[in-house]
């Protein structure tokens, strides 16, 4: 018990690395007091907001507080991503995110995209036949005409969303969680399997973190699935090219689509 507390201890001051640039800077005081255990703080918030809202009465949630609910989850999340980033890293968040673009880009994000786009599909439909269709809706995109309601939602999905859940999760956790199981001597075979582990269980994590919109009538094997294949794709993406900032392109590009689908514009 000590020694994963010490470890938790170490993980959760060592610098994640995300890209090259903050590689660099990794060696400055600033950059090395934050980790896993910022990256889980930064996942309870997440978590508080999707929850609390449940504890208010039905009675009482009236439209303008379902939207003020909805837009403080992000902010609060957000305002804990600046913090950790002024108080325990460079006070940079491109570096300290790995918000940054690269000409590779132009090629990756079309890739990314096209793999959720063709074969998320395909895994909603096998997990259907394994798991059996409990019914209810395939989409959790809310659909009205009123401009009050579509236009906050396509700012959620679309900006809000795609940002906060990237870096909470591909920028804090995933990064923390493979330095975590890399441990204090990784070599070449452990690294390959710490980053499959932190890849899947930060895949999982941001699934269940997904799954209370059952409680809407949205179908639970379907949501299941897509939300857990999508992460994989935006995990691996987000390891591969070490930044964050082409996830939340492919991230937003596949809310988008799932937004203008809900609404008929698209087959």
């Amino acid at each position: 018990m000590a020694s994963a507390l010490s470890r938790l201890a170490r993980a959760s001051i060592r610098f994640i690395d995300i890209d090259t640039a903050t590689a660099r800077t990794a060696e400055t005081p600033t950059a090395t007091r934050w980790g896993l255990l910022h990256a889980f703080v930064g996942v309870a918030i997440f978590a508080a907001g999707i929850f609390l809202p449940a504890l208010i009465p039905a009675e009482l949630m009236s439209p303008p507080l379902a939207l003020a609910c909805a837009f403080a989850l992000p902010a609060a999340v957000i305002v804990w991503i600046v913090v950790v980033s002024r108080r325990w890293g460079t006070g940079n968040l491109i570096r300290d995110y790995g918000l940054r673009f690269r000409w590779i880009d132009l090629l990756g994000i079309p890739v990314a995209f096209g793999v959720i786009w063709f074969v998320q599909p395909m895994v909603v439909v096998v997990a259907l036949l394994i798991f059996g269709d409990p019914g209810g809706s395939d989409t959790n995109v809310v659909v009205s005409p009123e401009p009050l309601i579509w236009v906050p939602q396509l700012v959620l999905a679309v900006v809000l969303a795609p940002f906060v859940e990237e870096v909470v999760f591909r920028g804090m956790l995933q990064p923390s969680l493979r330095r975590w199981f890399d441990g204090e001597w990784p070599d070449a075979d452990r690294r390959v399997r710490a980053t499959n582990g932190a890849v899947i269980l930060t895949s999982l994590v941001f699934c269940s973190l997904h799954l209370p919109q059952i409680v809407g009538g949205v179908n639970g094997v379907a949501l299941g699935a897509a939300t857990f294949f999508s992460g994989i794709v935006f995990g691996v993406h987000a390891m591969a090219t070490r930044r964050t900032a082409p996830s939340i392109v492919v991230h937003a590009a596949a809310n988008l689509v799932a937004v203008v689908t809900a609404y008929g514009l698209m087959p």
